[in-house]
């Protein structure tokens, strides 16, 4: 007989049980996109790292050395508006082919530091290594919130409304772009590329939701809808139920999925890499959300769907529900514990 298979869900929650239950002072440990410790009354620290891999997360034939940077920063950024939270400082380990001019490794840098800038960030240390594999940067980012505004993933509540900060499906349509040497016109062809090279994070709109205190659960869109939405309601211990026909599709992801003969849907749902936002709130707070982003100068949220008994996502459509319970981006789906 076979061993099990084990996929990312499953594998984090093994490592946890290795792992044990978090110290007293860990608000927030292994389940959530940030650990949050307890640095006094006041004041939660939040700590992330995420790896960016080539030839898993990138490839250097559609994305320069700058970019590079800028978007391994970008998707720890995103880890910290998850939470709500504000980042304060960043550490890089890089890992440089010893084949390859050592001088680009300052290209990476620099798009890194044009994103730090941006954001009010100091990068503070790390490590160099040699990496005869390939290309690889882990960064970890620090930062920080009041413990009265903390937003994880398991706060969802049966009958709250599901929304979305932005278009979903984008970047994986861009990356599709790249990886196929389409050309399109030109509107289109920036929306896509843009939001796969230059994805930014919501941290205005994490810390609107922080601040007011307007959602239950938080999770950023990295690996796609179907797998964040799942992770808030496994935490949660809920279910949900989406939308088919208010799933934020533009018109530049609908012509290229045209193009491809691929399902715009699909994309949007299971795509990954778009580092909106997704939360949970209840539906009387509608007008303050509006309210709230219009005065910090964001677009306003998109209600995709609402929060259900049960343990499984779903989504509406004419021709009845399917199920999409992390159906999304999966680094270890297929392999087994052996």
């Amino acid at each position: 007989m076979p061993p099990p298979a084990l996929g990312e869900f499953a594998l984090i929650a093994q490592l946890s049980h290795v792992f044990g239950p978090a110290p007293p002072d860990v608000v927030q440990g292994i389940g959530d996109d940030c650990a949050v410790l307890a640095l006094s009354p006041e004041r939660y620290l939040l700590w992330t790292i995420d790896s960016l891999i080539e030839g898993i997360h990138f490839d250097l034939a559609y994305m320069s050395l700058k970019q590079l940077g800028r978007k391994a920063l970008v998707v720890n950024l995103s880890d910290i508006a998850a939470m709500g939270g504000e980042p304060q400082y960043a550490l890089l380990s890089i890992g440089w082919p010893p084949e390859r001019e050592l001088g680009g490794a300052l290209e990476v840098a620099a798009g890194l530091q044009e994103i730090a800038e941006k954001y009010a960030v100091r990068l503070i240390g790390g490590d160099t290594v040699r990496s005869p594999a390939g290309l690889m940067l882990s960064l970890t980012v620090l930062g920080s919130i009041r413990p009265e505004e903390l937003l994880c993933r398991h706060g969802a509540q049966v009958e709250d409304l599901i929304y979305v900060t932005g278009p979903l499906g984008e970047a994986a349509a861009g990356l599709e772009v790249l990886r196929r040497g389409m050309e399109l016109s030109p509107e289109p062809q920036a929306t896509l590329l843009g939001a796969f090279l230059n994805p930014q994070p919501q941290l205005p709109a994490g810390r609107c939701l922080a601040q007011h205190h307007l959602a239950t659960a938080l999770i950023d869109l990295s690996d796609g809808v179907a797998s964040d939405l799942f992770h808030i309601c496994t935490q949660s211990r809920v279910g949900a139920r989406l939308n088919a026909e208010q799933i934020p599709i533009s018109a530049a992801l609908s012509q290229v999925a045209a193009l491809l003969h691929l399902d715009p849907l699909d994309l949007a749902l299971k795509g990954g890499e778009d580092y909106q936002l997704l939360f949970t709130a209840p539906a009387h707070q509608e007008p303050r959300l509006r309210q709230c982003f219009q005065a910090a100068g964001l677009p306003p949220p998109l209600a995709i769907g609402q929060i259900i008994a049960g343990d499984r996502v779903y989504l509406e459509t004419p021709a009845g529900f399917q199920d999409i319970s992390g159906a999304g981006f999966d680094h270890f789906l297929g392999l087994t514990t052996e």
